[in-house]
């Protein structure tokens, strides 16, 4: 699809955190979103872009809600996910039906867009299919998917359907896997470190050992319009890696103390990683990641949030 070229885009998960950086940005180059949402969805803060939102009843694993989703799209966005009880994976007891929503509800919305005629589909993986690293080859989209956790297996099952559908089929689909993503959520009080960057601002002391491999919500989404609109070969069965940098918390706690003028004590050190994500495959498509200016602007947004809640 032609740069510039507006579509309508069927979008799951759109109003999840990253749904709605997803919403902001594709509504906001001018296209015509339909979402799936349920009676528990929350729209608040969407308001900005409903003139450009069609909300459709349904979620992940029901055929017609499928259908009516990607019925007349040009593109679908598939990026949400079904959490059972428990919490983000739940226990071994939930597996079975964990599987039955994501995966082969993921495979029912494929065949659907695929029925429909829709031209494109990008689904919304995770770097959670690396956990085993070899160390005589670089962290790129050749490396061996390893995944230590059910939710990484299933994405890396699903990777190999991006593969199969794509090289197999011809269907112009792609994956992108994000890694651990960040941003100011709906409502604030949700954003990673908010709590501690909270805690900076209160003058209050804090201990710092941890880290990870980061990349912000508004990053992934234009990442998404750039394999919205990059040439069909260049996307068809191929994964990408999403990653920025890697952030730790001595790191955000640094920032939140120099920008809030506090002096509360910063105990541990910087953590580093052991391994870096290769992402110039996706870079070749012309994407540029925000870097350490995004998460300063991020972390003063989480300030202003604080200082609001506070007052």
């Amino acid at each position: 699809m032609k740069k510039g070229t507006t579509m309508r885009i069927g979008l799951t998960g759109a109003t999840g955190f990253l749904g709605r950086y997803l919403v902001a940005n594709l509504a906001t180059a001018g296209h015509r979103l339909r979402c799936w949402h349920r009676p528990t969805s929350q729209h608040e803060g969407l308001e900005p872009f409903q003139g450009s939102l069609t909300w459709v009843p349904g979620e992940l694993g029901d055929d017609h809600a499928s259908d009516a989703l990607v019925e007349g799209c040009d593109a679908v966005v598939h990026s949400a996910l079904y959490h059972p009880s428990g919490g983000f994976m739940g226990g071994e007891g939930d597996l079975l039906p964990f599987l039955e929503t994501n995966l082969m509800g993921t495979i029912r919305l494929i065949e659907a867009a695929r029925a429909a005629g829709v031209k494109r589909f990008v689904f919304i993986s995770t770097c959670a299919v690396y956990d085993t690293i070899l160390g005589d080859r670089p962290l790129d989209e050749t490396h061996p998917l390893w995944p230590a956790s059910h939710y990484g297996a299933h994405k890396a099952a699903l990777e190999a359907f991006v593969h199969s559908y794509g090289q197999g089929h011809g269907y112009p689909i792609c994956a992108l896997r994000p890694t651990g993503i960040y941003g100011l959520a709906h409502p604030p009080q949700k954003s990673k470190w908010f709590d501690l960057v909270s805690t900076v601002a209160r003058g209050e002391p804090v201990e710092c050992r941890r880290g990870g491999k980061e990349v912000h919500a508004a990053d992934v989404a234009r990442a998404v319009a750039i394999l919205l609109a990059a040439e069909v070969e260049a996307i068809t069965g191929q994964s990408f890696n999403c990653c920025d940098r890697y952030v730790s918390e001595h790191e955000v706690a640094t920032i939140a103390r120099e920008r809030s003028g506090a002096n509360g004590e910063i105990l541990g050190t910087p953590s580093a990683p052991k391994n870096q994500i290769v992402t110039t495959k996706l870079q070749a498509l012309g994407m540029q990641f925000g870097g350490r200016p995004l998460l300063e602007r991020t972390i003063a947004e989480m300030l202003g949030a604080t200082s609001s809640t506070q007052s």
